[in-house]
C-alpha cells in the first residue's frame, strides 16, 4: 500500500503525496523489500543456468564494498563471507562473458547490485564457448 506524506497544511486540511512502493524504491528496506536477492553462491550459480538472455538477477542490496569489508559491515561473520562468495562469483561470470554486473541506486548509500544474463553461445566452438569451457575446467581444478 501507499504510504501518505504530509506535504504542507492548508487550511483545508493536509495536502499528501503517496510515497513510491517500487520494488527498488528507497522507502523499502531490505527486510520488506520483495526482491528475489540471491542469498548464496550456489543459488546465484543455479539462477544463472536457469536464467534466459536478458535476465536480471539481483544479487546484494545496500552497499557492497562497506558490506563486504570485515570492519565496516553491519552484517553477522556468515552473512558477510557468503556476500563476498556471492560477489567473487558474479564477477567471475561477468569476466566470463556470461553476464554483465550493473548497480542501480535506491537510496542514500544504497543500491541493487544486478547480474544481467547474457545470449548463451550457439556453437561449442564461439569464443565465449571456449572461454566458458575454460572458466568451468579452473572452477573444477
Amino acid at each position: 500500500m501507499n504510504q501518505m506524506i504530509p506535504l504542507r497544511e492548508k487550511e483545508t486540511g493536509p495536502v499528501h503525496l503517496a510515497r513510491p512502493t517500487h520494488p527498488l524504491s528507497p522507502t523499502m528496506s531490505s527486510a520488506n523489500a520483495p526482491l528475489d536477492v540471491v542469498l548464496t553462491e550456489n543459488d546465484l550459480c543455479d539462477r544463472l543456468a536457469d536464467a534466459m538472455a536478458g535476465a536480471i538477477i539481483t544479487y546484494h542490496i545496500g552497499m557492497l564494498a562497506r558490506d563486504r569489508d570485515k570492519a565496516a559491515s553491519q552484517l553477522p561473520p556468515d552473512e558477510r563471507l557468503e556476500l563476498i562468495a556471492v560477489a567473487e562469483r558474479a564477477r567471475r561470470f561477468s569476466e566470463a562473458g556470461l553476464a554483465h554486473l550493473v548497480q542501480r541506486r535506491v537510496g542514500e548509500e544504497r543500491f541493487a547490485y544486478l547480474l544481467i544474463v547474457r545470449s548463451r553461445p550457439r556453437n561449442g566452438r564461439s569464443p565465449l564457448a571456449l572461454a566458458m569451457a575454460g572458466f568451468l575446467q579452473g572452477e573444477a581444478a
